[in-house]
């Protein structure tokens, strides 16, 4: 076994011993996060508490689960930037699970995450996966990017749906001994037909879950 095999394998434990020790079990909370959406005819509000669980170990990786309880509103705006009615309720709780491995040919470590079970009334993670790639750990914080299979719905201010790709950078680490999970979107328009992608402009801020 090469040594770049060996880092990459020592990695992966590393990895599996820092999810073990810091991340498994506990319970994050997200304050609330406002957006704005199609130029501004909806805002949503979104919150939520998250925890890490079912850690599992493979021949060459790991998988575990992430449950969220969300409360996720979206208003409809009107012309004076004021919320009127609900437009979208996507409260709920839901479970994702993530899986990776690494890759005999390219000695990296990439997987996937999606939506295996949701409470969620007309949500849109049905069916939905995301490649994981550009894995990194320093022993500190645990990182990688996340890019979006196809695509997705995403609510208009006409109470339709357009299709969208959510692409994310995502971190794990701690702050003074607590558990920090940072998402942070980037959304593209998309041509369903030929599957280009153009960037938004509705832009979604930083999700950042804290352990208190």
């Amino acid at each position: 076994m090469n040594k770049q095999i060996c880092q990459n394998r020592n990695m992966k434990d590393e990895i599996i011993q820092f999810l073990e020790e810091s991340i498994i079990g506990k319970t994050l909370f997200t304050d609330d996060v406002v957006y704005q959406l199609d130029n501004g005819k909806l805002e949503g509000v979104y919150s939520d508490k998250m925890v890490f669980s079912d850690l599992v170990k493979t021949e060459n990786g790991f998988g575990f689960n992430m449950t969220t309880v969300t409360h996720e509103l979206i208003y409809n705006v009107d012309e004076k930037g004021s919320r009127t009615s609900i437009a979208k309720d996507y409260t709920g709780t839901s479970v994702f699970r993530y899986g990776l491995a690494i890759r005999k040919s390219t000695n990296q470590l990439t997987g996937y995450m999606h939506c295996i079970s949701t409470t969620v009334q007309n949500q849109t993670m049905e069916a939905v996966v995301c490649g994981i790639f550009d894995v990194q750990f320093d022993g500190k914080e645990l990182k990688w990017q996340e890019n979006q299979l196809l695509y997705r719905d995403n609510s208009t201010g006409d109470g339709s749906y357009k299709p969208v790709v959510f692409d994310a950078k995502v971190r794990f680490y701690l702050d003074k001994g607590k558990v920090v999970f940072e998402y942070l979107p980037t959304l593209w328009n998309i041509n369903p037909e030929t599957l280009a992608k153009s960037l938004s402009k509705d832009d979604y801020p930083a999700y950042v879950s804290k352990e208190r």
